[in-house]
């Protein structure tokens, strides 16, 4: 393969080893244009086609666990309904009833202290609103989430025309799908709230409504959430980068935040093989197809037509099907299973795989809302309630039906977890049964989640520390050798490297995973 260098134009057959784009003559051009190109190197490449609209594609081999995007945002700010929070840093406010909260001095707006006024975050929109007169006047509640907030990230985007044209000129290229979002009831909503705050209260008339609802609509289709635990930030920042990333129910990519500036790192869960397209996902894992593509349509506006969501049986894990009821009426399998007979089509029937039993596409859906809401209002602070579910519908959904897999992983939370199901509290019997939700659960993910991703990382974290306590138990009691217990502990300190390997990016379990890795291993000394 050769090229031209890029820096005297004389053929080259020597080409940058990280995205192998661009090419040199010699190693002392390479180095010579090194400050020019390396904010410019990436492994990828942006492509458009009429199906995915803008997305990414890898230029060359990238190995798992490699950083394929780091980006600061180039606007950060509160989500469209949000919990009391402060403008400067996005910091949850705590409101307790006869206290105070603090409120910016310039403009009103609740902030953690004093120190917050001078966020660059804040800054802006502060002097704006001083200059129009305008100060903020709102009433606060704990548990309550303020509509107010859903013009401050709109605003600064709008403000960036003023402060920084080339950002603002890259937010306006952006996907908005505004046409499919601006008769939608939200939408009305926002030519009140938003539009009206910017142009009236803030006399922002040098945007149009149109302009307005559209730089809204852009932030709905392209920004991030970003969570901390730390602070309990709930924010959504808007990546330039990142924003070029296609959908994929099945990813490639983990994403995480760091710093005070909220850098996105993107990072391949799997290899990825050049000429590969580079995702995200925008939705969960568990749930069926009927309904990942209806939260798609309904947030992003698109139709995914991913391989899982073109598969009647998703990537064979069925995590969509039900049982046949006539099938088991005629004393066949239980596991003979229900499916669709076009899984892009939401009101295609659904056939069982065995016998000619069908039902409506439509009865389908009715029968997922309403399983849905069952779930919503389980009661989660006991897992009685959620093994009572389960138990209910093993006759009616497949074991691996989405509905089944989203309350066995709570389960899978619970016990080990929560107070009074604590691991050293449970009996034999549920501990058996937490290492085999798990190992249910890792089954399903190796398929549709594979390689370092959180669920993973979880799943295999309390799997481990499951399996060394029934270990510890069963030596104890004399149910297996001390040869037996050292070995179910080996395996457990591999899964829980793996673990610490995928989950070394989860600023809550990091240095939790280490210090168990250092535990783990002391313990693995002395008995041996």
């Amino acid at each position: 393969m050769t090229g031209s260098c890029a820096v005297c134009q004389a053929v080259a057959t020597q080409c940058c080893s990280s995205c192998h784009l661009v090419f040199y003559c010699s190693r002392e051009h390479q180095k010579q244009h090194w400050k020019i190109h390396k904010t410019q190197c990436t492994p990828y490449k942006v492509e458009v086609s009429e199906r995915l609209g803008h997305h990414v594609v890898a230029t060359r081999d990238i190995q798992q666990g490699e950083v394929i995007i780091e980006e600061e945002p180039i606007v950060l700010g509160p989500k469209v309904l949000s919990l009391p929070l402060c403008l400067g840093c996005g910091r949850r406010i705590k409101v307790i009833e006869g206290e105070e909260v603090y409120k910016c001095s310039g403009c009103g707006w609740p902030l953690c202290g004093s120190h917050c006024e001078t966020s660059p975050f804040h800054v802006p929109e502060c002097n704006l609103m001083k200059e129009r007169g305008f100060r903020a006047d709102i009433n606060l509640k704990e548990d309550k989430k303020e509509a107010a907030y859903c013009s401050i990230t709109p605003l600064r985007c709008l403000l960036l025309k003023k402060h920084d044209q080339s950002k603002y000129e890259g937010i306006v290229k952006m996907q908005s799908h505004l046409k499919e979002r601006r008769d939608t009831p939200l939408y009305n909503i926002f030519k009140n709230n938003v539009v009206g705050f910017l142009r009236n209260a803030l006399g922002m008339t040098e945007f149009s409504e149109e302009t307005i609802l559209r730089i809204t609509a852009i932030l709905d289709t392209n920004s991030f959430e970003i969570r901390r635990s730390e602070g309990d930030i709930k924010v959504r920042g808007l990546y330039s980068k990142a924003a070029m990333l296609s959908h994929d129910c099945k990813p490639n990519t983990k994403h995480f935040f760091r710093g005070p500036k909220y850098t996105l790192k993107l990072v391949s869960t799997v290899p990825i093989k050049k000429g590969e397209i580079i995702c995200v996902t925008y939705t969960q894992t568990l749930w069926g197809t009927l309904e990942r593509r209806a939260h798609l349509k309904q947030s992003k506006c698109f139709d995914c037509t991913c391989l899982r969501c073109s598969d009647a049986t998703e990537l064979g894990t069925y995590i969509g099907a039900i049982n046949c009821s006539q099938c088991k009426k005629s004393g066949g399998k239980r596991n003979d299973k229900l499916i669709s007979t076009s899984p892009l089509e939401p009101s295609a029937p659904w056939k069982c795989e065995v016998c000619s039993h069908t039902i409506p596409g439509r009865q389908m859906a009715w029968g997922n809302d309403a399983i849905r809401r069952e779930i919503s209002a389980l009661d989660k602070s006991k897992p009685q309630g959620l093994e009572d579910f389960l138990d209910k519908y093993k006759g009616a959904l497949h074991p691996a039906n989405g509905h089944i897999l989203e309350v066995k992983y709570a389960l899978s939370q619970m016990y080990g977890n929560m107070q009074g199901f604590l691991l050293s509290e449970l009996p034999d019997r549920l501990l058996e049964r937490k290492i085999n939700l798990c190992t249910e659960l890792l089954e399903i993910a190796d398929v549709l989640d594979p390689g370092s991703t959180r669920l993973r990382g979880v799943l295999l974290y309390d799997l481990q520390a499951t399996m060394v306590v029934q270990a510890k138990r069963d030596l104890a009691s004399d149910k297996i050798t001390k040869a037996a217990a050292q070995d179910i502990m080996g395996e457990s300190m591999t899964l829980l490297q793996l673990a610490a390997e995928i989950l070394k990016t989860e600023d809550d379990m990091a240095h939790l995973l280490q210090d168990k890795l250092a535990n783990l291993s002391k313990e693995l000394e002395c008995d041996s």
